[in-house]
């Protein structure tokens, strides 16, 4: 018998991870905006301004794949907004049956948790009252200045918490996918520990330094940070995964400076660029000044080549120096950068391979954190 395949405007994507909050089943989808199409729901939540224009972030995205004009007509005839206003248009070409756009400012188009978090659940009241039980909420971090994708997860979870019992079911979208593996720890601690404060984060200004742990081949990034010798050690297993390109980079960088980085193309690595810093002599940590200062200047590469997520993975082995007295000196020493210079990295993501390594790390942002306070502090449009 012959098989027709499905039409692919016809087919369903698999969540990229499921939780259960506060008793209700939430759906993570973290996948490019040209597959919006493919998840259904009763209705999009959709962050919104008073003006109702979709002309940037996750409202450009939805704009532009869900038909252009047809849309964004639709939502400005509804302006202006009220602040905490909702308003409910067509979802064009998906397989929504509503967007529910929400306002997140007051009249000074400014925002902050607290009203992020009464607008959606504004929101989620209109819902309940028009009897809709399957709800989609767009992550609204590229809507935002200055905000972070793990502060933007506790809002919504919080949101999510609070929502009228008539409501069975969410499905957060994603279509960034660094902001994908944010909502992931975020939404995995709050489904383990509840809204316990979450001590593996710290925000410095306006950048995360977030301890986690797990394999740097699988943790997506912008950058990826690689501690080396002079001759950026062109043997290394980053390198070798790099491929051809890569290795081709290293070979035309060498050699560099003890204490100074470099910025070469990621290769067939998931990371689109590797920053090599030069602190290892013999395969050991040089001293500690070299490390400060070739963590400063992979800090200042990244700055300018605007990578908004780096990856710091623990030396393997280390030598010369202990997982904690390593993890303290480079969350030191970024702690320090970032208070002397307005940059534009938004993540450092410091990994460890392991417990001991992740523990390390977890330690050092401990130690930087005074306290802890999420979500973040009052953010503009």
């Amino acid at each position: 018998m012959l098989r027709t395949a499905s039409h692919p405007w016809m087919t369903r994507v698999r969540p990229t991870a499921t939780y259960t909050l506060q008793g209700v089943r939430v759906e993570l989808y973290v996948l490019p905006h040209t597959s919006l199409h493919r998840v259904a729901a009763d209705a999009l939540i959709v962050a919104t301004d008073a003006t109702m224009r979709m002309t940037k972030g996750f409202r450009k995205q939805l704009r532009d794949y869900a038909g252009f004009n047809l849309v964004e007509q639709e939502a400005v005839s509804c302006a202006p907004l009220p602040p905490l206003g909702i308003a409910i248009t067509g979802a064009g070409r998906t397989r929504f049956k509503h967007l529910l756009h929400a306002n997140l400012y007051d009249a000074q188009y400014t925002t902050a948790p607290d009203l992020q978090a009464q607008a959606l659940a504004n929101a989620l009241q209109v819902a309940s009252e028009r009897g809709w039980s399957s709800l989609a909420i767009a992550d609204y971090t590229l809507d935002l200045r200055r905000a972070l994708a793990e502060e933007t997860a506790w809002t919504i979870a919080q949101a999510i918490a609070q929502r009228p019992s008539s409501i069975q079911q969410f499905k957060l979208i994603c279509t960034d996918a660094v902001n994908g593996w944010a909502y992931q720890q975020v939404l995995g601690w709050i489904a383990a520990r509840g809204f316990e404060p979450y001590p593996a984060m710290y925000r410095i200004r306006h950048t995360m330094l977030h301890a986690a742990q797990g394999d740097w081949r699988s943790v997506p990034a912008h950058g990826l940070w690689r501690f080396t010798d002079s001759n950026l050690n062109p043997s290394d297993p980053v390198v070798a995964r790099g491929g051809a390109i890569l290795r081709e980079k290293v070979h035309a960088l060498a050699p560099i400076a003890l204490g100074d980085a470099a910025i070469s193309a990621g290769g067939a690595l998931a990371q689109p660029f590797v920053i090599h810093l030069a602190a290892l002599e013999g395969g050991r940590i040089a001293s500690s000044d070299a490390v400060q200062s070739a963590v400063r200047a992979a800090l200042a590469l990244a700055h300018t080549q605007w990578l908004r997520t780096v990856l710091i993975p623990t030396p393997n082995p280390l030598q010369g120096l202990s997982a904690e007295a390593f993890a303290a000196l480079v969350a030191e020493t970024i702690s320090d950068y970032l208070h002397e210079t307005l940059t534009r990295i938004e993540r450092c993501i410091l990994l460890g391979a392991n417990e001991a390594e992740f523990r390390a790390w977890q330690g050092a942002v401990s130690h930087l954190r005074e306290m802890l306070s999420l979500p973040p502090l009052e953010t503009t449009a």
